[in-house]
């Protein structure tokens, strides 16, 4: 095999610091019978390294397979992210400072045996595309947990693997070079003090860059909305997620190739991390959004956003009402049991401003919700969809793709 082709991706991919600057990374390439496979790299925090309940053995996939930590190829099987086997300098200290020396030594040695680490939505992404496309699908796990964005910046590639973000562009050096695409999940820890506001600079920042050094200028990259956190805290922490969240919904739009996908109404395994049937459904979810904008298969499932609002007047004093339109819907809007996920802000709380008591699907406008209030809305409010840090938001449309949380958005009374 000729590999120099190989060796010019990889000082591409390391440019920042220059390959004789450092040890060129080592190449690992498909193995055979699988150099078509396409390459999906997977990275961001514990909720993409997976925390979900391993039930029973778990079995290789067929047609994935999986570039595991330790540097060699291997069947696909959970948990994906074998975090223990890497000796990837930002992985290792950071495992040493948070399990101590004793406890990162003793997981290191049980790793052969039984990898820690759970169900996260790599599996569930990889088989959907193998089953759709009938084509191989090779992951690149890359993710751990307790990260913020500041650990994965981009400013830090000198580094190498001493940084998660230099690994991670390692680690696509070493496979060589050509990934399909990112599925990215991260956030978590963006909800900390201060770094709300610079969110949506530092992300871009992020995918420009990771488009700039891999040499992809297009690269897809596939992100998931943070979900919930079942925490009984100060309600100002909040705030931080509801900003997060709506910061990752809108910034999708700001750059081509970019989409994000909910998760709001996906069921946790803890306080903080989607459970085994909530990857399953939210890996089908990233995959079908990959099937329409990265594979070209259109029809399939497409995500859902808000679109606008809108008070409709009533001649009844008693009935209050509002019309939320969404793009992106497939078939209709629908949710087991009472709708539920809105809810209406007035700038002076202490009042009783309007609240949603009722949400309804008109069959005519599928991609409608209409949302009932307890009093008309006669001040400025705020709209919001899975506000908090706990909401219970349950809508999907017919193919189970959630309505993202999202607000506030500014809803102006009906002139009289």
């Amino acid at each position: 095999m000729n590999l120099l082709p190989l060796c010019l991706t990889a000082c591409t991919l390391l440019s920042a610091v220059g390959c004789a600057a450092q040890s060129a990374p080592r190449l690992r390439p498909l193995p055979p019978g699988w150099a078509d496979a396409d390459i999906w790299v997977c990275a961001g925090q514990s909720n993409m390294a997976g925390a979900g309940i391993i039930a029973g053995k778990p079995r290789p996939e067929p047609g994935v397979i999986m570039y595991n930590m330790d540097g060699r190829w291997m069947p696909a099987v959970e948990p994906l992210h074998r975090i223990f086997a890497s000796d990837a300098p930002a992985i290792r200290d950071t495992l040493i400072k948070n399990w101590g020396r004793p406890g990162y030594e003793a997981a290191r040695k049980q790793e052969a045996r039984q990898p820690y680490g759970g169900v996260g939505p790599g599996m569930p992404f990889a088989r959907h595309i193998v089953r759709q496309t009938g084509r191989k699908v090779a992951l690149a796990p890359c993710a751990l947990g307790a990260t913020s964005m500041a650990d994965w910046s981009p400013r830090r590639k000198g580094e190498g693997d001493g940084s998660l973000y230099g690994n991670m562009l390692q680690r696509i050096a070493e496979v060589g070079g050509k990934v399909k695409g990112l599925i990215w999940y991260q956030g978590e820890g963006e909800t900390m003090a201060g770094l709300q506001a610079p969110f949506t600079a530092t992300w871009l920042e992020f995918v420009d860059s990771l488009r700039r050094d891999t040499g992809i200028a297009d690269l897809p990259i596939i992100t998931v909305q943070i979900a919930r956190y079942c925490l009984d805290t100060d309600p100002a922490y909040g705030l931080a997620w509801e900003s997060i969240r709506d910061q990752q919904r809108t910034v999708a739009a700001k750059r081509p190739h970019l989409f994000v996908v909910p998760a709001i109404d996906l069921p946790t395994d803890d306080l903080i991390h989607i459970g085994t049937a909530g990857h399953k459904r939210l890996g089908v979810r990233m995959a079908e959004v990959a099937l329409d904008k990265v594979y070209g298969l259109h029809g399939r499932a497409t995500a859902i956003d808000y679109a606008s609002h809108e008070v409709v007047p009533d001649p009844n004093p008693l009935h209050h009402r509002m019309k939320v339109r969404f793009t992106g819907v497939n078939g209709r809007l629908q949710a087991p049991g009472r709708a539920s996920g809105f809810s209406l802000r007035s700038d002076e709380p202490l009042k009783d401003g309007p609240m949603v008591f009722k949400v309804e699907f008109d069959p005519r406008e599928p991609s409608t919700a209409i949302l009932w209030c307890t009093k008309a809305i006669e001040k400025p409010v705020s709209l919001y969809y899975g506000a908090g840090l706990d909401p219970y938001a349950n809508i999907t449309d017919s193919r189970d793709m959630a309505v993202p949380a999202f607000g506030p958005i500014r809803v102006l009374p009906v002139a009289k």
